[in-house]
């Protein structure tokens, strides 16, 4: 991948959107925190949220892939076959007394599940029951994988974030730079895509028919 200089201007890291809240007018009402106290908890609440939610889907989607019906492997999410998709929501409804698409139904949470074959060569032959499965990043969070999961280069945008420990409005501006260059120089490759139905992504448009397309910003 290459490293493209700054051609563009920045958007969410820029003076003016800043301005949009300054953090000397947010308070916590009663609770009188302070303005970099408030700011911490929070941070820190989510990054132990999303470490938890990992682990825990980590978990769920080996358990998905592990299941087999009349020595056929369940693979993927859907498109197994009538019969060993009929047989796993039978098995998930009746048995394990949880529906499925309860709980794959998040599109986030599934372009998340989509690095776990990146982050963990080994997935399917190891147990993350009996080893734990690392979240790999310790400054990239979720906002970071989610916005770029469509992109080809997407593990070497969330290491350059990771190694320069960018914030996440620094990433989307990084990112947007990225895509704009990328397309001057070869053409309409991507998109941005901000729209009220689901978090800011990059749309890769050679895979605008593939079914690995986000699903919450279909019509």
């Amino acid at each position: 991948m290459e490293n493209f200089p700054k051609e563009y201007e920045d958007v969410f890291s820029s003076e003016k959107t800043l301005r949009k809240c300054d953090l000397n007018l947010v308070s916590t009402g009663e609770h009188d925190i302070s303005q970099q106290n408030y700011v911490m908890m929070f941070s820190e609440a989510v990054k132990d949220y999303q470490k938890y939610l990992f682990d825990h889907l980590v978990k769920l989607i080996w358990l998905m892939r592990q299941f087999h019906y009349r020595g056929k492997r369940r693979s993927v999410d859907s498109l197994n076959g009538m019969h060993l998709d009929g047989a796993f929501g039978v098995f998930m409804r009746f048995h394990v007394g949880y529906d499925a698409k309860i709980i794959t139904r998040n599109d986030v949470h599934n372009k998340i599940a989509g690095y776990f074959d990146d982050f963990f060569p080994d997935f399917d032959i190891n147990n993350p029951f009996e080893s734990k499965y690392e979240y790999p990043y310790d400054h990239v969070s979720f906002e970071f994988l989610w916005f770029v999961h469509a992109m080809p280069e997407r593990l070497e945008l969330l290491a350059e974030a990771e190694k320069k420990k960018m914030t996440y409005s620094v990433f989307l501006d990084y990112v947007i730079n990225y895509i704009s260059v990328y397309n001057e120089r070869n053409g309409d490759t991507y998109e941005h895509v901000y729209t009220k139905t689901c978090p800011q992504y990059i749309k890769y448009k050679k895979n605008e028919d593939s079914k690995s397309q986000t699903s919450c910003v279909r019509e």
